[in-house]
């Protein structure tokens, strides 16, 4: 698991569904005046070069959050306003594109939470850990905590906060297939202590490629709405489930959601694929919003 590297990966279709629901989740916690806490398991770097031997790779951002910037992007979408959760998510990335970089969930928090919000990041990888350390220092901005250590173990640590307002982002990188079983134990944990966290999971969909982990994700978003809360699911998908496809695509599953982030979601997606995909590719990207659990 500590071989991991999110910078392989970073502007990827997963982080654009993942970082626009979880600007989503802070927007609706801004609306009240009381203070808020975020947390996040696997914070990663926060910050991800995209001109480093890592991100260059495959350069996966091309096909994730370039598309959304580009000149043609622009254009088409000139004559109508954008969804208010794209925009925003945009806006944001917008200044760190400019120096050819992107940022993670970390930094994404930091900029979209307000000073008297605490954020609580959670690094177990050495290196990634002494990234994150660095881009937060940077920043400067006040109520921020990185901690070295496992993700479940800190929210075991630190939940319920007070004030008991909150939310929570958990990604792993799902490398091992027992990571599944961890995600839906340490939700359980939390609930057990914290009725009321609104939970954001981020999950792969996987291909028979896969092998033990192909279907893992669909098991373990079963198991996370049988603990009873409202909850839903939404997904964007840029190739076809076939048996060599790999990772055809990406979802979160939001335990506890906000009012209306169902909705906001599903606009900024709808706009998302019309980019993501193209005919002269053979990708027909799609995503859709499904209630697995409704609040009633």
């Amino acid at each position: 698991m500590l071989s991991y590297q999110h910078a392989f990966h970073a502007g990827n279709h997963a982080d654009v569904i993942k970082h626009l629901c979880w600007i989503g989740v802070i927007n609706s916690l801004k609306k009240k005046e009381k203070p808020f806490t975020l947390f996040d398991t696997h914070a990663g770097a926060g910050v991800y070069d995209l001109t480093d031997a890592m991100s260059a790779k495959n350069k996966e951002y091309e096909t994730g959050i370039s598309r959304l910037t580009s000149e043609g992007f622009k254009v088409q979408t000139a004559k109508a306003a954008l969804p208010v959760l794209l925009e925003d998510y945009l806006a944001l990335c917008e200044p760190f594109l400019a120096d050819n970089a992107y940022p993670g969930s970390p930094i994404i928090s930091v900029k979209a939470k307000r000073e008297s919000d605490f954020l609580h990041l959670m690094e177990l990888h050495p290196g990634e850990f002494e990234k994150l350390e660095r881009n937060i220092a940077k920043i400067g901005a006040r109520n921020n905590h990185v901690h070295k250590r496992d993700g479940y173990e800190g929210l075991r640590a630190l939940t319920p906060p007070k004030p008991n307002r909150g939310a929570i982002l958990i990604d792993p990188p799902y490398e091992r297939a027992s990571e599944y079983s961890d995600v839906i134990k340490g939700v359980e944990q939390v609930f057990k202590r914290w009725q009321q966290a609104q939970i954001v999971v981020w999950y792969p969909l996987l291909s028979e490629r896969a092998g033990a982990k192909h279907g893992a994700s669909e098991i373990m978003c079963e198991k996370l709405a049988q603990l009873g809360k409202p909850c839903f699911k939404a997904e964007i998908c840029v190739a076809e489930n076939t048996p060599d496809a790999g990772m055809y695509g990406s979802g979160v599953f939001v335990l506890n959601p906000p009012w209306q982030l169902d909705t906001q979601l599903e606009k900024a997606l709808d706009c998302v694929v019309s980019r993501l995909g193209s005919v002269d590719e053979g990708i027909n990207a799609r995503a859709r919003v499904t209630w697995v659990i409704e609040d009633n």
